[in-house]
């Protein structure tokens, strides 16, 4: 197939799933109305039906602390494929009971805070559910790790409360936990994820303007402590297991944030490096979620974890996707599935940037052509480098190199053009 026939696929593609998504979300029917645009023809058609990833927190945070959870069913059906008046919230008296109250009618939200604090809320579907596991699983076999059910599974990441999170922690330990694998950890998790999200940003912004009581701070320490200390009991009851089985394959899930963190117990209790000699994996995703962690914190995880990069599955996605970009442990860098369009913006966003021979270096921004839930294109915050060409590793497709950096950690404006025109349509659709 030549490149001109598989960008024209690309473009087909586009513009089926645009038309399809044009007449389900309201904010997507309204921005492409005001821009005259009915079809895509090209990539630089698209650029301007893209959501900013901020267009996901653009609520007013007052809705929460009101508990007007009618207006933010409002939000977040004006941002949905299916609008949100199945939805009972008259008994819900917090954020978790709003998510609880959306997944009860089939509206699965994902939440991040991201280092804000201040929650961004996604309406996914069921089968955006689905996608997610089978990717990740097929991200696995690429790698060479087919499922197979030959390891001790230990989960290491922090307690969300999300049911996505909790359905990848379940699928790795269903698909790959042998017949006698290690206990879990069966200690009290943290309740109110999504409410100690938004207490967190409050109690940032109060102790930002200088309006911040003692007491609250005094209050919201205590429980940010009390979530450490329920972590490090999680931590130290798997020490117990590795250093049990240190000659067993354990295969390990986690942000690395808390795999570091599990290195260090280790250390404390006398282990060094070689100690242990298990033939062992990891699949981790994500930054360090605004965590300072030693230059080299990834050589000291696979050095006393005993972990080598054929068998790391590390992938670089994020909330807003369904399908991770795998990192090809070859040449370092991650590889783009089909299912994703991939553009790279100028910094504004307003526009692609320009490539130099192969390279291509911007914002990403992304159209995951599975996403079913809500409109599937997204502007991120990253500033990333592209290469167009084939990666030396002999696979085909778009590759993003590592050097994958937040535009806000460069201590730029990281200002996104239409941020403020699509929480515009935002607020006027929910009538804030």
């Amino acid at each position: 197939m030549t490149e001109a026939t598989m960008q024209k696929d690309v473009i087909g593609t586009l513009n089926a799933y645009f038309q399809e998504r044009r007449e389900q979300v309201p904010v997507l029917t309204q921005r492409a109305n005001d821009q005259g645009i009915t079809e895509i023809s090209s990539r630089e058609d698209i650029v301007p039906l893209l959501f900013p990833h901020t267009t996901y927190k653009s609520y007013p945070e007052s809705l929460i602390a009101k508990g007007k959870w009618e207006q933010m069913n409002r939000w977040l059906g004006s941002l949905s494929t299916r609008r949100l008046d199945d939805v009972d919230v008259s008994g819900v008296t917090d954020v978790d009971g709003w998510i609880a109250a959306l997944e009860k009618a089939g509206h699965m939200v994902s939440s991040s805070s991201g280092t804000s604090g201040k929650g961004s809320f996604l309406n996914k579907s069921i089968r955006d559910f689905e996608v997610n596991k089978q990717n990740l699983l097929d991200c696995f076999d690429s790698l060479g790790m087919p499922p197979e059910k030959a390891w001790h599974v230990i989960p290491v990441g922090p307690d969300t409360g999300q049911t996505q999170h909790a359905a990848v922690r379940d699928l790795i330990i269903k698909s790959f936990s042998r017949s006698d694998a290690l206990p879990l950890f069966d200690g009290p998790a943290p309740e109110g994820f999504h409410r100690y999200l938004s207490r967190l940003s409050a109690v940032r912004r109060a102790m930002a303007d200088g309006t911040a009581a003692p007491d609250d701070i005094a209050s919201f320490e205590a429980e940010a402590a009390e979530r450490a200390a329920l972590q490090e009991q999680k931590l130290n009851h798997y020490a117990d297991q590795i250093l049990a089985r240190r000659d067993e394959n354990i295969l390990f899930s986690s942000q690395f944030p808390q795999l570091y963190r599990l290195v260090e117990v280790l250390r404390e209790r006398g282990v060094k490096d070689g100690d242990i000699t298990g033939i062992n994996g990891l699949t981790s995703g994500g930054g360090l979620k605004g965590t300072n962690l030693p230059d080299d914190y990834q050589e000291q995880i696979y050095r006393m974890l005993n972990i080598a990069p054929e068998r790391f599955l590390h992938y670089y996605s994020m909330q807003e996707l369904n399908n991770r970009m795998f990192k090809c442990p070859e040449e370092g860098r991650y590889h783009v599935p089909d299912a994703i369009v991939l553009l790279v913006l100028n910094k504004d966003g307003d526009a692609l940037a320009e490539a130099s021979g192969n390279l291509v270096e911007g914002r990403a921004a992304f159209v995951d052509t599975t996403v079913d839930g809500r409109w599937g294109g997204t502007i991120s915050g990253d500033k990333i480098t592209v290469d167009l060409g084939r990666c030396p590793c002999g696979r085909d497709g778009e590759t993003v190199m590592p050097n994958i950096v937040r535009y806000s950690d460069l201590g730029d404006d990281d200002k996104i053009t239409c941020a403020g025109t699509m929480d515009a349509y935002v607020r006027g659709i929910v009538g804030e």
